[in-house]
């Protein structure tokens, strides 16, 4: 818990290469006491992802603050891709007492002041739909640190817009900037990359949704409890909602997790040994 909240930290589970990663971290923030719960809502084909299914089962079996959530019975969508099924999710998230932290099961990085600092920005302001740390790996991010002389302009100019052509696909620009992350980590220098401000994000800026702290509460007090009108979890959060209650989301600047990849950029770093060096990171964070 954190100040009296219960904080479950959950993630659309789909593959577990960088899973295994992610879940070092959230192991490490369970033991911690700043997790209570760690949920595995799965978003998984039947049929050639065994693997992926079967690293899931075994992270239940193991820990008994670890669930398995499945789609809702009863809901169908019709013959969507299985990204559009993650806004399903929010169905189990109403508890009143309770900040979700949401994850993509790519964030390959997470910092230690990470969870705490972002739960209790979320407590502290009530009023945006979503709070968001800086996302190493997210065009707006990236556009916010460039403006803060963080990221160099040199490495290609990125505009607040989420699929930015350099911060989005730019493949050479993911690998640097993920160098640049990992160079920090391994330095203990991670804090020179905090904004030590806030910036709002205006009502209607679609941003990625790799990370972000919202409410149970504000779940439970939709027409429908838990359910996302319209149900696709990023139009949601940071188009319809903000624009509907006239509020602006924030990114935090004292929070900071790491992204792995948007698709674009996979040929780029997947030919690179930079998830190798996030994973050997990782296995030092729990004993």
């Amino acid at each position: 818990m954190i100040d009296g909240r219960r904080v479950i930290a959950w993630t659309p589970y789909g593959r577990r290469r960088t899973y295994s990663i992610l879940a070092r971290y959230l192991q490490r923030d369970v033991e911690r006491g700043l997790v209570d719960e760690v949920w595995a809502f799965m978003n998984t084909d039947p049929v050639g992802q065994e693997d992926d299914i079967a690293y899931a089962h075994e992270l239940d079996a193991q820990h008994d603050w670890f669930k398995l959530k499945h789609r809702p019975e009863g809901v169908h969508l019709g013959h969507l891709p299985k990204q559009r099924y993650t806004g399903l999710a929010y169905r189990y998230m109403t508890d009143p007492n309770t900040i979700y932290v949401r994850l993509d099961d790519d964030v390959v990085y997470i910092h230690e002041d990470a969870i705490e600092n972002l739960v209790r920005a979320r407590i502290e302001m009530p009023a945006p739909v979503a709070v968001f740390p800086i996302i190493i790996n997210n065009a707006i991010c990236s556009h916010f640190l460039q403006l803060c002389g963080k990221i160099p302009m040199e490495w290609g100019e990125v505009k607040a817009y989420c699929m930015d052509p350099t911060g989005w696909a730019n493949g050479p620009f993911a690998v640097r900037l993920h160098e640049m992350l990992l160079d920090h980590v391994e330095a203990g220098t991670v804090r020179e990359l905090f904004l030590y401000q806030d910036f709002p994000l205006q009502p209607g800026t679609q941003f990625s949704v790799s990370c972000f702290a919202s409410r149970g509460e504000d779940y439970a007090a939709l027409p429908q409890p838990g359910v996302l009108v319209p149900d696709e979890e990023e139009s949601f959060h940071t188009i319809h909602q903000p624009v509907a209650k006239g509020v602006p989301n924030i990114l935090r600047g004292d929070a900071l997790v790491s992204h792995w990849s948007f698709f674009p950029q996979h040929p780029f770093l997947n030919n690179t040994g930079l998830l190798e060096r996030y994973r050997e990171l990782a296995e030092k964070v729990v004993a």
